[in-house]
């Protein structure tokens, strides 16, 4: 027995629904940092950090907040968490339609 239309439609608005993401969740930064459009960016700019390259850091994250590819985070902004990995979010003010910024998680979490 073949299913019918009317329970393939209601199949495929199903399975519609359930690939909709969550509503993004609101967290307020505690720690002023950078996020970059592509994660790509962001674990670069962290790799020179951590590889002693000021410099090199420097030169990128000037470029990179120029362009629009990056931005800072201030203290108390109010950001939406649209997307996480273990050690980024994906961050967007709550009050714009922007992008999401990838920064990394110790941005809106507290120590401790």
């Amino acid at each position: 027995m073949r299913p019918t239309l009317p329970i393939l439609t209601t199949l495929a608005a199903l399975a519609a629904l359930a690939s909709l993401s969550r509503p993004a969740a609101a967290e307020t930064v505690v720690q002023e940092r950078f996020g970059c459009h592509t994660q790509e960016v962001t674990d670069r700019l962290f790799k020179l950090v951590m590889a002693g390259d000021e410099e090199g850091f420097g030169r990128l994250l000037h470029v990179s907040l120029a362009s629009g590819e990056c931005r800072s985070w201030k203290l108390g902004e109010e950001v939406r968490l649209e997307s996480r990995t273990m050690s980024y979010g994906c961050l967007a003010l709550t009050n714009s339609q922007d992008r999401c910024y990838w920064t990394p998680l110790s941005a809106i979490e507290k120590a401790g």
